[in-house]
C-alpha cells in the first residue's frame, strides 16, 4: 500500500524526535549502572528507566499505525525486551523465590532504605501499566499472549519481595509519613498475587497442562496466604487453605489421569511394534 509523502516525512519527523528520547533515556540508564556507591539502589533506579522506555516504543508504534497503516512490531519486541531487562534485573536484588518467608530478604531491603515507599509503588504501577500497554499494542491473537503471564509473575513476585513487610509492621500508623504509599503498595500485591494464580491456572488448563503452571499458580496462592496470616487476616488465610487445597486435588487427580495415559499409549505402540 502506497503511502502518501506528506506522512510519511511527518512520520520520520516524530519517530526521530522519539529515538531522541530513548537516547536519553539510555544516557541516564548508563549513569545510574557506572556508580559504585549504592550500586542495587541504583541499579533498581535504571530499571525504572528501562520501563520508561517501553511506553516510548510503544508510541513508535501507535505512530507507525496511525501514519503508515500498518504495525510496525518491530518496537514492540525492542520494549519487550527491555521490559524483561527491568524484571530480571530486579529479581536477581530481591529473588525470584515466590513463596519464600514475608522476612527473608530482610538484609536486602535493609541496603534500599532510601528507596522510599512512594518510589517503590510508583515503580511497580509503571511496571504493571507496561506490561498492559505491551499486551494491548501486540493483541490478543499475538504468538507472546501466554509469554506474558511469565512476565507477570515475575512482576507480582518482583513487588512481594520489594515489599518491606517488617518495616510495614513498624509504620502501620497513619501519622507515620508515607502510610498510603505503603498501604496502596500491600493492597497491589495482594491484587498481583491472586491475579497471577489465576494466570498461571488459566495457562495450564488452556494450553499444554505443564505441571509448572499449576504448580506456580499454587505457589502464588501459599505466597498471598502468607501475607493474610501475617496481618491476622483469617478468614482470607482460610479461605486460601480451602482454595490451595482444591486445586491440589485437581492438580493430582489431572496427573493420574497424564500417567495412565501415557502408559496406554505405550502399550499400545508396543502392541502395534510386536503385530
Amino acid at each position: 500500500m502506497a503511502v502518501d509523502k506528506e506522512k510519511k516525512q511527518a512520520y520520520n519527523e516524530e519517530l526521530s524526535q522519539l529515538k531522541q528520547k530513548v537516547e536519553e533515556v539510555k544516557k541516564k540508564i548508563v549513569g545510574l549502572e557506572a556508580q559504585k556507591e549504592n550500586k542495587n539502589l541504583n541499579i533498581i533506579r535504571a530499571s525504572s528507566l528501562y520501563i520508561d522506555l517501553i511506553t516510548i516504543y510503544c508510541a513508535m508504534t501507535d505512530l507507525s499505525l496511525i501514519l503508515l497503516g500498518y504495525k510496525n512490531e518491530t518496537y514492540l519486541d525492542i520494549g519487550r525486551k527491555s521490559l524483561y531487562k527491568a524484571i530480571i534485573t530486579l529479581v536477581g536484588i530481591v529473588s525470584n523465590f515466590i513463596d519464600m518467608p514475608l522476612g527473608e530478604n530482610y538484609e536486602i531491603l535493609q541496603e534500599l532504605q532510601d528507596l522510599s515507599d512512594e518510589e517503590r509503588l510508583k515503580m511497580m504501577r509503571k511496571i504493571g501499566y507496561a506490561i498492559s500497554l505491551l499486551e494491548d499494542r501486540y493483541g490478543k491473537a499475538s504468538k507472546w499472549k501466554w509469554s506474558f503471564v511469565e512476565i507477570e509473575g515475575r512482576y507480582a513476585t518482583v513487588a512481594k519481595n520489594l515489599f518491606d513487610f517488617r518495616s510495614y509492621q513498624q509504620k502501620n500508623d497513619p501519622r507515620i509519613e508515607g502510610f498510603d504509599a505503603r498501604n496502596d503498595y500491600l493492597v497491589l500485591v495482594k491484587d498481583l498475587l491472586n491475579r497471577v494464580s489465576k494466570r498461571y491456572r488459566e495457562k495450564y488448563e488452556l494450553t499444554d497442562h505443564l505441571a509448572d503452571d499449576m504448580k506456580k499458580a499454587i505457589d502464588y496462592l501459599r505466597a498471598l496466604k502468607r501475607v493474610y496470616i501475617l496481618f491476622s487476616e483469617a478468614t482470607q488465610a482460610q479461605n486460601m487453605t480451602k482454595q490451595i487445597e482444591l486445586w491440589s486435588q485437581k492438580f493430582e487427580v489431572d496427573m493420574k489421569a497424564k500417567e495412565k495415559s501415557l502408559k496406554q499409549k505405550n502399550r499400545d505402540s508396543l502392541r502395534k511394534k510386536g503385530s
